[in-house]
Parts: structure tokens; C-alpha cells; sequence
């Protein structure tokens, strides 16, 4: 029997002998509950021009520098509109958070791969580290910032971090933070200088993200009886008092598959948004030799944690990052995709079904990167998360294959051809002998004049 989210919630509630108190804000409209609207910009980036090559000496070359903000801030208005049927994004925008003043908003993003930046201790950490990785770029994050303040949200009312500490370690002190770096923060800062942006999942001077509060909801409950015995759950099954204090939530993961979870999406990036996932994804819960929880095709744990009346009734929308994407968490920088011509994806994908979304990221990263995603698992939590009734999952049989029960719409100008030749005209200088520094710069802006004339 398939039940919808209100009964879920009811459901387990009583299992867990617990009352349901009402989620703090009312859930956005659901006349597009499954529409998931890819936006695409060939000149949102422009890393190519480079060929994809990092150079340790040359922090010029960071993947970041080389992303049009105007670009994606079209891609963004674009894919708003189309999603809710509006024709103003501001318009849009406010069909999906109902905002009122005073309200606090917090936006998840996906900072996985900062343990570069970490040395051991908080007077050791990296901020300033060049290294590439494939991890949030801030332009997408601005994107949001400026539909939030369009609706009158004051910027220090916006929370903006990645809200977990890595796991491996039984002492939660010393555990690995996620952390948001300088190249990331000076971006952000920049435009909007009066966010609230939490530099580390936890740190000493209060500049980080808490994990104090006595909601009655502030621990996730799990269905798996041996994750929510988990002796440390108190602290690692914790949600941020960021979270729980705010009235609107906007998930904003990076397009990725996931060696052990399928894929990372709209829920895997919830795994960011407790304090500590440890143990999820080995098979520590089953036994050795058993797959762990994340290959479960029921009482799933990335499904338990949407499930929790902070995380996905105060989700409004959902903001898929592919300009450059990858294909694991980890371990992988920007690379050319087979589908989007040897170029970055350069897309935005936005939604309020997370099934959907995940069931859409998943294609688009296996079609275009197979050879790397053949051994991968397939994505176990969207089969819960459908039984549950928490959106609908289909995978296509190949590209450019209609979705049946997914309203899936692609957005996208005609590649501007000459614009295309100047930048494989400025790629060929590239590979014309080894670049110094001030000559990528050089590049670089020829690059950002094309993308943005």
C-alpha cells in the first residue's frame, strides 16, 4: 500500500511512540510536484578553454574562476519560471517560499571534498588551499541569494553551510569538519556581503553551525532500529539549530553518482545536513560482508532524514548545481561529458520532487560518464522514497528518451557558434606550451569577455 507523506509521518510517529508536532511553515504548492526543469548555458563555463588541467602553482586555474555569474543567473530565472508556470521570477519564486518577515531561511550546500583543507587541527586549517576537487562553486549559491532578497528576505536572515563532520572517528572532537573555503566565501561575500555564511560545521570561536536545541524533532528518528539504537545518536543523528530555527529550506547538491549510495542528489545531500553519517554507507549495521544501509531498498536512511518534519516539509525548492558535476562524491575534478559535446554540462536543474530530481541526476551522469559509473550501484533509497510515497522514480532507457511520469523539461538557447569558436580559439593557445600564471589570468578573461558579451 502506498502511502503519501502525511500518513508516512503519522506512521511512524506512532512506531516511535513520539507526537508530530506541524511542520513551522506550510509546504509550497504542488502543481508542479514533478516537474524537474534542466536549464542549459554553454557559456555558463568556460574551464574547458584550459582543458580541464589544474596547476598546483597557478591558483588562477581553480575550476570557480572560469564560471559566468550572469550566465547562471539567467539559467536560474529561467528554469524558476518555467518550473511554477510564471513569467516573473520574482513572481516565481514567491509561489514557492511563502515568505513573512522574520522568517529565517537556510540553504544546504556541498562542500564534501573541503577535508583537503583540514591539517589536523583548528589552528592548522587551510582556508586559502588550492585544490581541485569537485565541490560548490558559488555562482548557483548567488543565484539563490538574489531570488531570496527579490522577495524581501533580509540577508542576515539567510544561513548558508554544510552542516556535517566527516565520520571515522568515535570521539565527535575529532571528527574531520566540513568546511567552506576562501575561494568559495570571497565569491559569495562579494554580492552579498550580509548573509550568514557558517565556514565550518563546527568550530570553537562560534563562527560555525550549533547543535543545541531541544526541538522535540531535532534528533532524526530512523526506522532501522540498529541505526536509531546508534549510542552516540543524541550527537550524530542531530539536525543544526540553523535548520531547526529556520522556516524555509533550500536543498542545493551537486549533479553526482555515488559509489555506494547510486547517486547524490537532493537526499544524499541531507546526509550533510546531520551531524555525522558515519557508518551509513559500510556495512557496519548489517554485519561484515553485508551491504550497508544505503543499499537498502526500504527504511532507507537518506529517506528518514527528508522525512523529518525540519528537513523535507521546510524543503521549498531544490537547486541542482551541473555546471560542472561529477561522478562520485569524491576524488573527481571537472572533466568533459559525453552528452554536452566533450564540454561541461553547464546546466541548473531545479524542482521540488526529490525523486524526480535524483531519478534525473542519475541519468544524466550515467549516460554521459559510463565508463566511470559502470560499477556503481543503483540508487536503492528512490525505490523507498517512491514507496513512501515522497515522489516518483523512472530511469529513461536512454538519452533524450521521454520520462512517463516525469514532467521533465529542458531549457537551453542554440549553441552562439561564434562565441563557441573564440573560447576552442583560446583552448588552442592554451596547448600552445605550458602556461604561466599571469597567461592563464590573461585567458581567463578573455574567456569571461566571451561568455558575457
Amino acid at each position: 500500500m502506498r502511502m503519501n507523506r502525511r500518513e508516512f509521518l503519522k506512521a511512524s510517529a506512532a512506531a516511535a511512540g513520539v507526537v508530530l508536532w506541524p511542520a513551522p511553515a506550510p509546504a509550497a504548492p504542488s502543481g508542479w510536484d514533478h516537474r524537474i526543469v534542466r536549464a542549459h548555458d554553454p557559456l555558463a563555463s568556460f574551464f574547458d578553454i584550459v582543458d580541464y588541467e589544474f596547476q598546483q602553482g597557478a591558483r588562477e586555474s581553480y575550476y570557480g574562476n572560469f564560471v559566468s555569474q550572469k550566465a547562471v543567473y539567467a539559467l536560474f530565472d529561467s528554469a524558476l519560471c518555467a518550473l511554477t508556470g510564471q513569467s516573473d521570477p520574482e513572481q516565481a519564486m514567491r509561489r514557492l517560499v511563502p515568505y513573512k518577515p522574520g522568517q529565517r531561511v537556510f540553504i544546504k550546500i556541498n562542500t564534501t571534498t573541503t577535508y583537503a583543507l583540514w591539517k589536523g587541527g583548528w589552528d592548522k586549517v587551510a582556508w586559502d588551499e588550492h585544490y581541485n576537487d569537485l565541490d560548490a562553486v558559488a555562482e548557483p549559491i548567488n543565484a539563490v541569494l538574489r531570488a531570496l532578497t527579490r522577495l524581501g528576505v533580509p540577508q542576515n536572515l539567510i544561513g548558508i553551510g554544510d552542516a556535517a563532520w566527516s565520520e571515522g572517528f568515535p570521539d565527535s572532537a575529532e571528527r574531520t569538519p566540513r568546511l567552506t573555503p576562501d575561494r568559495l566565501a570571497r565569491k559569495i561575500k562579494a554580492v552579498f556581503p550580509q548573509v550568514t555564511l557558517y565556514r565550518s560545521s563546527f568550530m570553537p570561536d562560534g563562527n560555525g553551525i550549533t547543535w543545541a536545541s531541544n526541538d522535540p524533532h531535532a534528533v532524526v528518528e530512523f526506522r532501522d532500529p540498529i541505526i536509531d539504537r546508534r549510542q552516540q545518536r543524541v550527537t550524530s543523528h542531530r539536525l543544526p539549530d540553523q535548520l531547526i530555527e529556520a522556516a524555509h529550506f533550500i536543498n542545493l547538491p551537486i549533479m553526482k553518482r555515488h559509489d555506494s549510495a547510486g547517486v547524490t542528489g537532493a537526499f544524499k545531500n541531507n546526509f550533510g545536513t546531520i551531524c555525522s553519517c558515519a557508518y551509513f554507507h559500510e556495512p557496519r549495521y548489517d554485519g561484515e560482508g553485508r551491504q550497508g544501509a544505503m543499499f537498502h531498498r526500504d527504511r532507507n536512511p537518506a529517506v528518514d532524514i527528508w522525512m523529518n518534519p525540519h528537513v523535507g516539509a521546510k524543503t521549498r525548492l531544490i537547486v541542482c548545481d551541473a555546471i560542472f558535476a561529477g561522478w562520485n562524491w569524491g576524488r573527481n575534478p571537472p572533466t568533459g561529458w559525453r552528452n554536452f559535446g566533450g564540454r561541461s554540462p553547464n546546466c541548473l536543474l531545479l524542482g521540488t520532487d526529490p525523486v524526480a530530481m535524483d531519478s534525473v541526476i542519475f541519468d544524466h551522469v550515467t549516460e554521459s560518464l559510463p565508463d566511470r559509473v559502470k560499477d556503481y550501484p543503483p540508487p536503492a533509497m528512490l525505490f523507498d522514497a517512491e514507496k513512501v510515497g515522497l515522489g516518483r522514480h523512472e530511469h529513461r532507457p536512454q538519452p533524450k528518451a521521454p520520462y512517463q511520469s516525469i514532467d521533465y523539461v529542458e531549457l537551453g538557447p542554440k549553441a552562439p557558434r561564434d562565441k563557441l569558436r573564440q573560447l576552442a580559439h583560446l583552448r588552442a593557445l592554451y596547448r600552445k606550451g605550458k602556461k604561466t600564471a599571469p597567461q592563464i589570468k590573461d585567458l581567463l578573461e578573455q574567456g569571461r569577455a566571451i561568455a558575457d558579451a
